[in-house]
């Protein structure tokens, strides 16, 4: 699911005639780097964090403040196993902010 997300932003980001070549490039070395980055994280950890990340719902019998907490837990704890993918998951998204998407 990971993957199928990194290449669905290529294959935006090559399509779009918005963006300079240089943020292109920008973009594209990140998501690279984020790919090769995620050969080192174990399938679980995605799974777990793709699963406590949802589909922004908030799953039926638990609170809001459950659900985020339990969101936070998760991130949190794959940042401190993976700390260059959480770095570059926030460059990426710094990148992105910046040029306005």
């Amino acid at each position: 699911m990971v993957e199928d997300r990194i290449r669905n932003i290529e294959t935006r980001v090559q399509a779009s005639a918005d963006l300079p070549e240089s943020a292109k490039a920008e973009l594209l070395e990140l998501l690279a780097a984020m790919r090769s980055e995620l050969q080192g994280v174990k399938k679980e950890h995605l799974e777990r964090a793709e699963t406590s990340a949802g589909a922004g719902e908030v799953p039926h019998g638990e609170s809001l403040d459950d659900a985020l907490g339990s969101l936070t837990g998760t991130v949190a704890e794959l940042e401190a196993m993976h700390p260059r993918l959480a770095d570059l998951a926030n460059r990426l998204a710094v990148a992105l902010a910046n040029m306005g998407i």
